[in-house]
């Protein structure tokens, strides 16, 4: 698990999901990305908790609930979210199929296919 805001840091664009940690101390937070990945849309360019380091909270948009959140990656030393290593599920390109988040970055309003 790759945690945003230690092993990496936020960036507009990053895929995420919530770590295991965070959805054992907060469960209801399932209930905004159904157990999927999201895209940080938003990085905080303050330095909220005073502890030299910005970017402690980032906005997120989960792909299977379309739900817009706030998450801490470092304000007060908590961090909720981890960088989603996920894998190409289509397997026929001529079927002209593009993978939200591989071959298509997702915007907000964007019609999709499940």
């Amino acid at each position: 698990e790759m945690v945003v805001g230690v092993d990496v840091q936020p960036e507009e664009g990053m895929r995420v999901a919530l770590r295991a940690a965070a959805l054992r101390e907060f469960p209801d937070l399932i209930k905004d990305s159904a157990g999927g990945p999201g895209t940080i849309t938003w990085v905080d360019p303050e330095d909220l908790d005073g502890d030299g380091v910005t970017g402690d909270i980032c906005a997120v948009i989960w792909d299977r609930t379309g739900k817009k959140g706030d998450y801490r990656t470092g304000y007060e030393g908590t961090y909720r979210l981890c960088k989603f290593t996920g894998f190409r599920t289509a397997t026929n390109k001529d079927a002209h199929e593009q993978v939200l988040g591989l071959d298509v970055s997702p915007d907000e309003g964007m019609r999709v296919v499940l």
